[in-house]
C-alpha cells in the first residue's frame, strides 16, 4: 500500500476521505499539501503526513485537539502545520485538558513547524489539569512554533498558594536526557490567559539551544516570559535540567501581573522577562512596561543559580513595582551569578521596590552603560536589599529622578537628566543635548559560552556585552558608545 492509499483509507472511515484533498507537489519526495476544511479532522491529516508534506487548514473553527507524537521531518524537509488566516482552534464541550496538555501538543517529535493558528478556549478547574495553548514536551530537534495567537488559556481555580494549578499560553518542557533541542519560537501572541501559578511563555527543563524572537506577550495574570531550570522536568539530567543556551530578542512583555490572580492574594509579583535558573541567555532588544516587575534574574532552589545572562540594549519603563531585580529573593534559596547588564533604559519602574534591586547572592556581575531615571531622588533608583553578594563591578551609568542627589551609589555616576525624546509614551531615545552621549566604555566580548549557537549571531561565536546593535537595530557603537539602550546618531546595522 503506497502512502497516498494509506492516508485515504485512515480517513475513509470518517467520511473525509472526499473531501480532504492530497495534493503532491512536483519535484520533491513525498512533498504533499494535506488540506483540511472546517468540520473535518486536524488529526487525521497530521497522523498522515511524512517528512515534508504541510496540513494545510482553512479558515474557519475547529473544536478539537491535536498531538503531533512521534512523528518527524528532517532538517530539509520539516512536517509543517499551517492555518490559513480566519482558522480558530478551540477547546469546548469534549474538549478539555487531561492532566498536563494541549489544544496542539508536540510529543518527542522533530522537525515540526505549527503556524499561524489562533488557539483559544482551553479551560479547566480541575486540580489535575493544566491547560496549555501551544504545548511541546519530551523530546525533539528542530521545532518550530511561529506566528500563533494564543489566548483566553484558563486554569479557573480560585485556590491560594500553595496549591498547585495553573495554565500556560505556550510552554515547552525538555523532559527525557535527549531534550529539546535548536527551538524557534517567533511572531506569537499571547494575552489574555488566566494563569494561576504559572506563566504565559515558558520553557523549562533539557532545553538547549532556543530562540525566542518578535513574540508579543501581553495582559495575562502571571509572568510573561520565563526560562526555568531544576524544577525536577528531567529528572535524571542533573545541571542539564535548565533552560540554557538561549537568545531572547525583540520580545515584547506589556501590562503581565499577579495582582489580580487569587493564587497570589492580590501580591503583584509577575515579572515581564525572569530567568529563574538557566543559563546562557542572551536578552537583547526587548521592551518591558506595565508589568508587576520588568525583569527578574533569580533562583527558587536553594543552591542553585541562574547564571552567565548578558542583558542589553532593552527598555525597561513604568513596570509596576521593579525595574530589574537580582539575586534569590529569600537567604535561603539560589544565586544569581555572572549576571551582564549593560545599555539598557530604565524609566519610572517603582512600588515597593525602585529601577535596579539585589535581593541575595548576587555574585560577580557586570552593570555598566546603563540609564536608571527614576520617581524620587536619584539616590532611590538602586536598593541592596540582601546578603551574600560578592564580587560585582559597577562602570559608569547615569542615574536621575527629581534631583540629583546620588552620592550613595555605586560605580562612577553621571547625575543628570538624560533628555529622553518622549518617556512617558515609551520613547527613550536620546535627544541630541543628551548628556548619556559618548561617556560609556565597551566591555569584552565573552568567549567562554561555547554553544554553537553563538557562532549563528556572534562572529566567532564571542557575545558582544554592549550588544550588535542597539534598541532601534542601529549600529551599536557610534564613536565612542553612549549610555542606554539608544545609540544617538547611529546608522541602521545589517546584522539584527
Amino acid at each position: 500500500m503506497n502512502y497516498l492509499e494509506a492516508f485515504m483509507k485512515s480517513t475513509a472511515s470518517t467520511g473525509a476521505a472526499a473531501c480532504l484533498l492530497l495534493a503532491a507537489q512536483l519535484g520533491t519526495a513525498h512533498a504533499a499539501t494535506i488540506t483540511v476544511s472546517p468540520g473535518q479532522s486536524i488529526q487525521t491529516a497530521v497522523n498522515g503526513a511524512v517528512a515534508g508534506d504541510t496540513v494545510r487548514v482553512l479558515a474557519g473553527t475547529y473544536t478539537q485537539k491535536v498531538l503531533v507524537a512521534n512523528k518527524s521531518g528532517t532538517a530539509s524537509a520539516p512536517i509543517t502545520i499551517k492555518a490559513d488566516p480566519g482558522v480558530v482552534l478551540k477547546g469546548g464541550s469534549g474538549v478539555t485538558p487531561s492532566g498536563r496538555q494541549g489544544l496542539i501538543t508536540i510529543r518527542n517529535a522533530n522537525h515540526v513547524r505549527v503556524e499561524g493558528f489562533e488557539v483559544t478556549g482551553f479551560t479547566s478547574g480541575s486540580s489535575s489539569a493544566t491547560p496549555v495553548g501551544i504545548l511541546i514536551e519530551g523530546s525533539g530537534a528542530g521545532l518550530q512554533i511561529v506566528d500563533n495567537k494564543i489566548h483566553g488559556i484558563k486554569h479557573t481555580s480560585t485556590c491560594r498558594d500553595p496549591c498547585a494549578v495553573g495554565a500556560h499560553g505556550l510552554a515547552v518542557f525538555g523532559t527525557t536526557s535527549a531534550g529539546i533541542t535548536d527551538l524557534l519560537v517567533q511572531g506569537n501572541e499571547v494575552y489574555q490567559n488566566v494563569l494561576q501559578a504559572s506563566e504565559a511563555l515558558v520553557i523549562n527543563g533539557n532545553v538547549d539551544r532556543f530562540e525566542v524572537l518578535n513574540n508579543h506577550v501581553h495582559d495575562n495574570n502571571n509572568i510573561g516570559f520565563d526560562f526555568i531550570g531544576f524544577e525536577g522536568e528531567c529528572s535524571g539530567c542533573g545541571d542539564k535540567d535548565r533552560a540554557r543556551n538561549g537568545i531572547v530578542r525583540n520580545n515584547r512583555a506589556v501590562n503581565n501581573s499577579s495582582s489580580t490572580n487569587p493564587w497570589y492574594g492580590g501580591e503583584g509579583s509577575a515579572a515581564g522577562f525572569y530567568v529563574d535558573g538557566g543559563r546562557y541567555i542572551v536578552f537583547d532588544g526587548n521592551t518591558s512596561t506595565g508589568n508587576d516587575l520588568g525583569f527578574e534574574f533569580a533562583s527558587e532552589h536553594a543552591g542553585k543559580a541562574t547564571e552567565d545572562i548578558v542583558m542589553s540594549n532593552n527598555v525597561v519603563y513604568k513596570n509596576r513595582e521593579v525595574g530589574l531585580t537580582v539575586g534569590g529573593y529569600d537567604a535561603g534559596l539560589g544565586a544569581a551569578r555572572r549576571i551582564h547588564v549593560h545599555n539598557n533604559s530604565f524609566y519610572k519602574n517603582q512600588g515597593w521596590g525602585t529601577e535596579i534591586v539585589f535581593q541575595h547572592k548576587v555574585i560577580d556581575s557586570r552593570f555598566s552603560n546603563n540609564i536608571f531615571f527614576g520617581t524620587g531622588p536619584a539616590a532611590d533608583n538602586y536598593l541592596n536589599e540582601g546578603s551574600g553578594h560578592s564580587g560585582n563591578v559597577w562602570g559608569t551609568n547615569l542615574w536621575w529622578g527629581t534631583n540629583a542627589s546620588g552620592g550613595s551609589l555605586p560605580g562612577v555616576r553621571v547625575l543628570a537628566d538624560p533628555r529622553f525624546i518622549a518617556p512617558e509614551s515609551g520613547n527613550l531615545n536620546l535627544q541630541a543635548t543628551s548628556p548619556a552621549i559618548g561617556v560609556g566604555a565597551t566591555g569584552a566580548a565573552l568567549t567562554t559560552w561555547t554553544s554553537p549557537l553563538w557562532s549563528r549571531y556572534f562572529a566567532g561565536g564571542a557575545i558582544p556585552v554592549n550588544g550588535v546593535t542597539d534598541i532601534n537595530g542601529q549600529a551599536r557603537i557610534e564613536g565612542t558608545i553612549d549610555l542606554g539602550a539608544d545609540e544617538y546618531g547611529s546608522a541602521p546595522a545589517a546584522n539584527k
